[in-house]
């Protein structure tokens, strides 16, 4: 019986991380072919604007949206049809057709990510229980790398496919003379420099418009595309089993719609979450940085090959790390992070990159992918074991905290000089570490560290 209820779990678990492999390798495609597929009049850039400021706004009704469809299954099958939309929109991209999606698209990635960490985290102390280990952080960790193990082949995939099709015809796209730490962006007063090697089958023409060659292309991606979205929504809806959450959820009185609203603006009371919240906005904001060096030295069209790096960096390290902190425990590992971190940092300032730099691109690039995978798992390890019986509302406010860090690096990356950057970086690095020591310095002077909070 026992083995059968394993077996159960870790088949969700897998079923769960298929759907998000299959949806987000469209989605990151997508994102990363927007400025450039959509360019006119920043129509690209203002449709992942349009995602990430709803999805702000999304995290606040999370909690009040799950309950609403009545569990974390239905909730992830019910969201990616929002995806299913805006991979449509890409056929006819416009004002009225790419903008309208791509808010809808935000308004339900806030419940949507809410929903699989919730469903994650709930199999994951399922599986502590029956196993009878004393603390389920460490499964929880072990989950989450699992997740994201996939969750990041897919942005792997997803840039692959995006570099070659940037890299059709092109060759130093958009390089600088001043880069690193002095990189201040594309300026008319710089001496830039855009090179596009073409030829007739492969190029663009004058006008911008793809050629009937290019244009059948791009509408067989986008028809493979919206293929993963609807697979994974079928996968989701016909494999995926009811989370536990769901048959508490039968058992209990029906919750006012404010009390449930409330509860997601309750958590911002909670001193320890708090003391947590710059280490999320860390999450964000060091998912945002990084293509920022590539671009300048070795042309845009070769930032998605040094992502790719990113992502298969992390997809490796994950359910290491998640399996790791099982022994080493969570507070070990993002200590030792936050620490790396700091000395990628510190380098990133002094170094001075050029063409001839892509080794040592890559190895930053990994050593960050690295930095930011054992943040994303331990840190939603820690926040399930914390408030085991309020993770919905926690979980939407983690999500929103990491989409607001995001967000504000997109919003001044065009404004700032690099160096500017990085210190900001720094200084919330050193919030978020002070912060999340201090937390634990609190955490272990209480007489029952797991007691629940926010009911």
């Amino acid at each position: 019986m026992r083995a059968a209820m394993l077996d159960r779990i870790w088949k969700n678990q897998l079923v769960l991380s298929l759907v998000f492999l299959l949806n987000f390798l469209a989605f990151r495609s997508l994102q990363n072919l927007q400025s450039t597929l959509n360019s006119e009049a920043g129509l690209g850039v203002v449709s992942l604007s349009c995602i990430y400021g709803s999805m702000v706004l999304s995290c606040l009704y999370a909690p009040f949206f799950i309950h609403k469809v009545g569990s974390c299954k239905w909730t992830v099958v019910v969201c990616l049809f929002g995806h299913i939309l805006f991979s449509g929109a890409n056929f006819y991209p416009s004002w009225y057709t790419l903008i309208p999606s791509s808010v809808l698209l935000g308004s339900i990635s806030g419940p949507f990510w809410t929903a699989q960490i919730t469903y994650l985290t709930t199999s994951a102390q399922e599986y502590a229980k029956l196993l009878q280990h004393d603390n389920p952080e460490g499964d929880i960790a072990m989950f989450n790398g699992v997740f994201y193990f996939f969750n990041d082949f897919a942005g792997t995939s997803g840039n692959l496919i995006s570099s070659l099709v940037l890299s059709a015809g092109s060759k130093d796209i958009r390089k600088g003379e001043f880069c690193g730490a002095m990189d201040c962006g594309i300026r008319p007063e710089t001496n830039w420099t855009s090179h596009d090697v073409t030829n007739s089958s492969t190029s663009n023409n004058s006008t911008g418009v793809l050629d009937n060659k290019q244009q059948e292309i791009m509408y067989t991606l986008f028809g493979v595309f919206l293929a993963c979205n609807i697979l994974a929504a079928l996968i989701a809806g016909f494999c995926l089993d009811k989370d536990a959450k769901n048959s508490e959820r039968a058992s209990e009185e029906p919750t006012p719609v404010s009390q449930l609203l409330l509860r997601t603006v309750r958590v911002f009371k909670d001193v320890d979450y708090l003391l947590l919240l710059p280490m999320l906005v860390i999450i964000g904001m060091s998912e945002a940085l990084p293509s920022s060096y590539v671009g300048c030295a070795l042309g845009v069209q070769m930032v998605g090959y040094v992502m790719m790096c990113y992502c298969a960096t992390s997809s490796v390290v994950s359910p290491l790390f998640g399996h790791l902190s099982k022994y080493e425990g969570a507070r070990i590992l993002i200590l030792v992070a936050a620490a790396a971190n700091a000395v990628l940092l510190i380098y990133m300032l002094l170094w001075q990159p050029d063409e001839d730099s892509l080794a040592t691109i890559l190895s930053v690039t990994g050593g960050w992918s690295v930095v930011t995978a054992v943040w994303r798992i331990q840190l939603f390890a820690v926040l399930g074991v914390m408030y085991p019986s309020n993770q919905e509302a926690v979980f939407a406010n983690a999500e929103m905290a990491g989409s607001i860090g995001s967000m504000l690096v997109f919003a001044y990356s065009s404004a700032l000089c690099m160096d500017v950057k990085l210190y900001i970086y720094m200084a919330v690095l050193a919030l978020g570490t002070v912060g999340y020591g201090a937390m634990e310095c609190k955490t272990r002077n209480k007489n029952n560290p797991e007691t629940n909070k926010l009911i």
